[in-house]
């Protein structure tokens, strides 16, 4: 992993970060056996119904795999607008915190101990700080299972969305929706693993607002 700058590593925030268990949640992800159409009508009230999700707020944990790494961290997601947004990670057995804040200028990434730094360009930042371009505006629509429109998409027989892929600078992720909160009307995602082969990324959601 990169360090963002000299006075915010995230390496040093992550790696103390207690949450091991998002890094042993499921990885293997099979394809749906029925795929849902697009055009299907439960599946289109479905996207009707998180497209009405406009302010929210998700908490759960994050974990990052690669061949030389592995960490883990809880995060606090809270969302207002395409450019009003805010990611909190932090550690239960640490004080500090690192906090990403989107504006329409950019995005502004600060630390516990008053050191920030801000980007015009939001893609360069989060492959400086994780080594990879994560496409954190795409994130916040995503992450509720509403993928972006006229998108290649898989959606499984519950009418959940179930897969799709992205590419970033020519590196292709595969996003798989494993599991979802199934006590409440629309569905919202419960674990998302987001791999390239090489990198795996796990997002556990364990508490929605809206």
């Amino acid at each position: 992993m990169r360090t963002l700058f000299k006075l915010i590593s995230l390496t040093a925030l992550l790696t103390l970060a207690g949450c091991q268990s998002i890094l042993d949640a499921p990885t293997e992800v099979t394809k749906p056996t029925v795929e849902i159409p697009h055009d299907d009508p439960q599946w289109q009230q479905n996207l009707a119904r998180l497209a009405q999700i406009n302010a929210y707020s998700a908490k759960g944990q994050f974990g990052y795999i690669s061949p030389n790494e592995r960490f883990s961290s809880h995060f606090d997601w809270q969302y207002q607008t395409s450019t009003n947004f805010g990611l909190t990670m932090s550690s239960n057995l640490s004080s500090k915190s690192l906090k990403l804040q989107r504006n329409r200028y950019g995005m502004t990434v600060s630390d516990s101990e008053g050191n920030s730094r801000t980007e015009a360009d939001v893609g360069e930042l989060m492959e400086e700080m994780i080594g990879v371009s994560f496409p954190i505006d795409q994130f916040a629509y995503w992450v509720k299972g509403q993928p972006e429109p006229n998108s290649n998409y898989i959606v499984n027989e519950k009418r959940q969305l179930a897969q799709f892929d992205y590419a970033v600078n020519g590196t292709v992720w595969k996003a798989s929706f494993v599991e979802y909160h199934e006590d409440r009307t629309p569905n919202l995602p419960k674990l998302i693993v987001l791999e390239n082969g090489a990198q795996t990324l796990k997002i556990r959601i364990d508490n929605w607002t809206y």
